[in-house]
């Protein structure tokens, strides 16, 4: 069974204090440069607790989402903090912040990861550090990613990772409409998290010819819904899932590989 997403944090800690140490038992024997670079990866060891209540957070605002239609009135309100409000603008706040911290998370670990994983010129860019997508994903960027490791990541997880993050740029910078399409196929509790043709169609087509994955990338026997289109709630929690086992796998490796070339570079293998 896969580890969860905390887990693979924990392990990632482990990893990280135990560069630190080995660095602090050899503290002459590489260029100040090299310590300096690798240092600043195992100063993330202090951010991965703020990932954990990130995890919190996303919890949270998915938890909005659950039963919203049935808590509407026959005015088709719902609650929101001490008020009650239409339950289209309700299931929109909701499903914004939970998309919202879905990728500041990923984009949280893969900048982290990219330190490891990706080219210098990638992985050192803190103005513009390495993207899930960007990154791991797009086939045109594969010059920055280690190509074995690039390929089964995109081929394993693309399709889902693709979705959730053309779901996402819908959300956040559309707000789920276009030229008078809506994303859902309604406006009413009734409606619940019903997708609309023509919404999901546009999340489709943007996540294969904007973001170049296909949708046979995935792995085997990953439980995609029958019928998307039912209930955004279940594809989300597909490709939140998917999109977790990708984060871990791309943070287990940067912490290990970094722990073995660290190792190899002090004569501690």
């Amino acid at each position: 069974m896969t580890k969860p997403l905390d887990q693979r944090f924990a392990d990632a800690k482990g990893a990280l204090d135990q560069v630190h140490a080995a660095l602090g038992r050899h503290p002459t024997v590489l260029p100040a440069e090299v310590e300096v670079a690798f240092r600043k990866v195992t100063d993330f060891r202090s951010d991965i607790d703020h990932w954990i209540e990130m995890l919190g957070a996303r919890a949270a605002a998915r938890s909005l989402l659950d039963t919203l239609e049935n808590e509407a009135d026959a005015n088709d309100r719902v609650p929101l903090g001490g008020t009650r409000v239409k339950y289209q603008y309700v299931r929109m706040i909701g499903v914004q912040a939970y998309l919202a911290t879905t990728w500041a998370l990923a984009d949280r670990i893969t900048g982290m990861v990219g330190r490891v994983l990706c080219t210098p010129e990638a992985g050192f860019n803190d103005v513009s550090p390495a993207q899930l997508v960007s990154h791991f994903v797009q086939k045109e960027r594969n010059k920055r990613t280690a190509g074995a490791l690039f390929d089964s990541v995109r081929r394993a997880f693309g399709w889902p990772i693709g979705l959730s993050y053309a779901i996402r740029n819908h959300f956040i910078h559309d707000g789920a409409q276009i030229a008078g399409s809506d994303f859902f196929e309604g406006s009413l509790a009734a409606n619940s998290f019903r997708i609309s043709v023509e919404g999901w169609q546009r999340v489709e087509e943007r996540a294969e010819t904007m973001y170049g994955v296909e949708r046979s990338f995935h792995r085997l026997g990953a439980g995609w819904p029958a019928t998307p289109r039912d209930d955004l709630r279940i594809v989300l929690t597909v490709c939140q899932r998917e999109m977790d086992d990708a984060l871990g796998v791309l943070l287990g490796s940067a912490c290990n590989s970094l722990r073995a070339h660290v190792g190899f570079m002090l004569a501690e293998d």
